[in-house]
């Protein structure tokens, strides 16, 4: 059974009740002090059971002269499934704390704790991996296992980021450094229902076969550190209307900071654009993102992680899922480069007030695709001349991509409600997905 996800379905139909009886926002309107919103996480999954938690986002607007920009942020998120799959995160942003020292850096610190029983894992290089949805499906002839495509994965991971501003200008320097501790196994059949004792995973098997190097199948600790630039032009973070955001980052590893004594050398150019189409309620919004391995080799466990200097999400992994290409199985897309485009129509179609906060309610419609640019370097000569053609594809990967739409739920201009859902244009991509998540996806 599919993952059924129930997030702020209560919070949507409250809100959009209340904005066909309310009155037009004041768009004089000023928030000071705090302000913060609360949600619970409700989900479903026929093997892992209910997930329920709690995610609020605390902002102070201090007296108000920075609204809609806030002083500081602090999101946490605490989620767990009744068979063992949790997730902790911590997320703090403040343009002001460090104003002491200079006006012009922001502060960004995340701390994740991930614990998977179930980490989609379909290979590496997009479609040069074959997905079949028969082989992890009860009802279908040639069924292994609900968990074939699926792997252990307990992840820690800490960020820093500080951004500087330069006077004058719309350009930024970044600066900062990522912490991952990654444990991988095959997936704990004790914890795992439905799936038969004696059936091999794609994980297990591309250990068998070498596809995984024997020094990076079971994870490692991995320090880089992070340089980057950019510009940004944007009217507003959290709902912009028209402006540009791009940036070039550099993403280092010395071999001494990793536990597989390699390190690498990474490149990621990401590019958005904001354009308001007759009315600030009406946008056009695009994403373009790339990126490449340079030099050393990237341990397989952070190869499907992307490069950022700052979160949305608790998690910037893919290609595919509710934070890439929505719709596209998550991690569909894993290779040492990839490239991402992402097109989304905005329109904020009600504003008005509620319990003392500024609301409105938007809809939107998308359409995503990506593609795998550089091929991870993996060892195949192991694996059994007669298996090859059923697990690998020879030439290179093709295009990628699903269309859908949503529905978006604004608090005081920052705190976002975001639902979307993706169907995908192959069915070799997975059929489609429903998402709930914070903010916009860009």
């Amino acid at each position: 059974m599919k993952l059924l996800r129930l997030h702020a379905a209560a919070a949507f139909c409250a809100a959009a009740i209340s904005a066909s009886a309310a009155p037009d926002a004041d768009s004089s309107f000023v928030k000071t002090g705090f302000s913060f919103g609360v949600l619970p996480a409700v989900a479903y999954d026929a093997d892992l059971g209910f997930q329920y938690g709690v995610l609020s986002n605390l902002y102070w607007y201090g007296d108000g002269s920075r609204y809609p920009a806030y002083d500081h942020s602090l999101y946490v998120e605490l989620s767990r499934y009744i068979a063992g799959t949790m997730m902790f995160r911590a997320y703090y942003d403040s343009p002001t704390l460090l104003a002491r020292l200079s006006p012009t850096l922001r502060l960004t610190v995340d701390y994740t704790m991930i614990r998977d029983l179930k980490s989609d894992f379909y290979g590496f290089n997009g479609r040069k991996s074959v997905y079949r949805e028969q082989w992890e499906d009860e009802d279908e002839q040639g069924y292994i296992s609900t968990a074939f495509f699926a792997h252990h994965r307990r992840m820690i991971r800490g960020m820093a980021g500080i951004r500087h501003n330069i006077p004058g200008t719309r350009l930024f320097a970044q600066f900062g450094v990522t912490a991952f501790d990654v444990e991988c196994g095959p997936v704990r059949r004790s914890e795992w229902r439905h799936t038969p004792p004696d059936a091999p995973t794609l994980y297990d098997l591309y250990r068998q076969w070498g596809v995984i190097r024997p020094d990076e199948a079971e994870g490692g600790t991995d320090v880089f550190l992070r340089l980057g630039f950019g510009y940004d032009s944007r009217n507003n973070e959290a709902f912009a209307t028209q402006g540009v955001w791009s940036e070039i980052l550099f993403a280092a590893e010395p071999k001494a900071f990793t536990s597989n004594k390699k390190g690498f050398l990474r490149l990621t150019l990401n590019h958005r654009q904001y354009f308001s189409l007759g009315s600030p309620d009406l946008v056009l919004a695009y994403r373009l993102t790339a990126q490449n391995r340079l030099s050393g080799r990237v341990p397989f466990y952070i190869l499907p992680h992307l490069t950022t200097n700052t979160l949305t999400s608790a998690t910037s992994q893919g290609l595919g899922g509710g934070k890439t290409l929505r719709g596209v199985l998550r991690n569909r897309i894993v290779a040492d480069g990839v490239a991402m485009a992402n097109v989304e129509a905005r329109w904020l179609f009600a504003r008005f007030k509620l319990l003392g906060q500024q609301w409105s309610l938007g809809v939107n419609a998308f359409g995503d695709m990506g593609i795998a640019t550089q091929e991870y370097d993996c060892d195949t000569s192991g694996v059994p001349d007669d298996l090859r053609a059923t697990y690998f594809r020879t030439g290179s990967d093709n295009l990628h991509g699903s269309l859908g739409a949503g529905l978006k739920i604004h608090m005081n201009a920052n705190f976002i409600v975001s639902a979307d859902y993706g169907r995908t244009l192959r069915s070799d991509d997975g059929a489609g997905g429903f998402y709930v998540y914070m903010n916009y996806l860009f």
